[in-house]
């Protein structure tokens, strides 16, 4: 009886993609991702959190790390033509659901999934369809940012999240038009983002978040891109001279917290978590924004599909505020400002949004057609925050408390060797140099002393990736 049943399953399964094949057609991508590093912290793989101080004795170890967690599979569906516009469906998973490093719900380092037999969880990236006409593409479902476009190609997977490029995706209608040839404009409204300083919005102890919106997030993009005078390579596809400028805009809420509760958690000049910085906020529209420039210059370029001898230059740069609403991860996006005392004598913050600027800068250089160099580098920046409480002791002194322990600036440079011997086959072996200087200094864990607010990794990497 088990045997026919499991034969009965075996053709229905098989039955049914051959009845949807009368509408779509249907074919599978992705790659087969061995990673494999040595660092000298306790960062996550793709590196994408902040640095631990130099003086952390437990972060500041070396470990060795293998795992084919960014492995990711994907499904892109051909479906029949609709008012004119061909149409194509896009479906994408992975396993970084909950990523090795930083918990996002109380900021602890430490492995969140995986377990003993790495069953790592599966995690929708994409899902989305399109409808293209000659010069005009509309696009509904869950897909990247505007500002997700311009990854340097190197061997951790999100790279530059903490600098130069933004790692976004949300669900959104999008609308593209190209016009005189070389130009394309396009538009989005989406879901926007909360801003609860990567961590999980909880009413009693973390009064950092929980913002609601009444309005979508919106995002713009005007791009230019044409063949002036040859290609170079951008993941191996010859690709022409790009410039490009992207804006984006959303409305966020933060509630009034209960005056009574007296409560708000704050970090103090030394970095530590201190119960003493007390007070509530007053209820506040928030307008995190950003606003980024690419440029991608064929250096020495082709005319053909021959890459051998080619090179290449792109950057990214963005200004914004509250810039974690668009896809950066760790870097605290609130600030608090001391702004009185109501009648019972409890302090009163306004929230303010952490302004940034931060940008990356990549070149490559084909040897051959299968050997080729990546050297990038990335930054990011806090501005305008001014000075931080001194005294918990004098409300006066208060001019500006963080609701989480932010970077002032973060370094990222990376170098990674490529071989490609053939499509289905790549081979990367990196080194990396990861930096954070805090805001904030703090002492060592152990004997309070050694006070810095530097944080210092290094990484060699190889991974290996098959594409189907």
């Amino acid at each position: 009886m088990k045997k026919s049943f499991l034969i009965l399953a075996l053709v229905a399964a098989l039955a049914l993609p051959t009845a949807a094949m009368a509408a779509a057609e249907f074919s599978l991508g992705g790659y087969i991702k061995l990673d494999a590093f040595w660092d000298s912290t306790q960062e996550g793989k793709n590196m994408n959190t902040l640095v631990p101080r130099n003086n952390n004795v437990t972060d500041q170890h070396g470990r060795l790390k293998f795992t084919s967690q960014g492995s990711r599979f994907n499904f892109t569906i051909k479906g029949p033509n609709l008012w004119g516009a061909t149409t194509t469906g896009f479906i994408e998973m992975d396993f970084d659901s909950q990523e090795e490093g930083l918990s996002a719900a109380t900021g602890a380092r430490g492995i969140a999934s995986g377990g003993a037999s790495n069953a790592y969880t599966p995690r929708m990236r994409h899902a989305m369809f399109r409808m293209n006409w000659p010069e005009t593409e509309l696009l509904m479902g869950q897909y990247w940012s505007m500002f997700s476009q311009w990854f340097p190609e190197t061997a951790q997977d999100g790279a530059f999240q903490l600098t130069g490029t933004p790692t976004g995706r949300l669900a959104q209608i999008r609308l593209t038009q190209k016009f005189l040839g070389a130009w394309t404009v396009a538009g989005l409204v989406g879901e926007a983002n909360a801003i609860t300083n990567g961590r999980t919005y909880n009413a009693n102890i973390d009064h950092v978040g929980g913002e609601s919106t009444e309005a979508p997030q919106v995002q713009i993009q005007l791009e230019f891109a044409k063949d002036l005078y040859g290609k170079a390579a951008w993941y191996g596809k010859p690709t022409p001279f790009t410039a490009q400028v992207t804006a984006g805009w959303q409305r966020g809420l933060t509630p009034k917290l209960d005056p009574a509760a007296n409560n708000l958690i704050a970090t103090t000049q030394n970095g530590l978590m201190a119960a003493n910085v007390t007070g509530f906020t007053r209820q506040q529209y928030m307008d995190p924004w950003a606003v980024m420039g690419v440029l991608f210059v064929p250096v020495i370029p082709t005319a053909s599909a021959n890459l051998a001898g080619t090179a290449s230059l792109q950057t990214s740069w963005w200004v914004g505020q509250g810039v974690e609403a668009f896809g950066w991860t760790g870097f605290g996006s609130q600030v608090f400002s001391w702004s009185g005392q109501d009648a019972a004598g409890r302090n009163f913050y306004d929230v303010k949004l952490m302004q940034r600027y931060g940008g990356q800068i990549q070149g490559q250089y084909y040897f051959t057609n299968q050997w080729f160099m990546t050297g990038a580098y990335g930054m990011s920046k806090a501005f305008g925050v001014g000075a931080f409480q001194t005294n918990a002791n004098a409300p006066l002194n208060r001019q500006n408390v963080l609701g989480a322990d932010a970077a002032n600036y973060h370094h990222e440079f990376d170098l990674c060797l490529w071989y490609r011997p053939i499509q289905a086959f790549k081979f990367g072996l990196q080194y990396a140099y990861n930096r954070t200087n805090y805001l904030q200094a703090q002492p060592a864990a152990a004997n309070g002393s050694n006070k810095t607010n530097l944080g210092e990794a290094h990484r060699v990497e190889f991974v290996g990736l098959f594409f189907f």
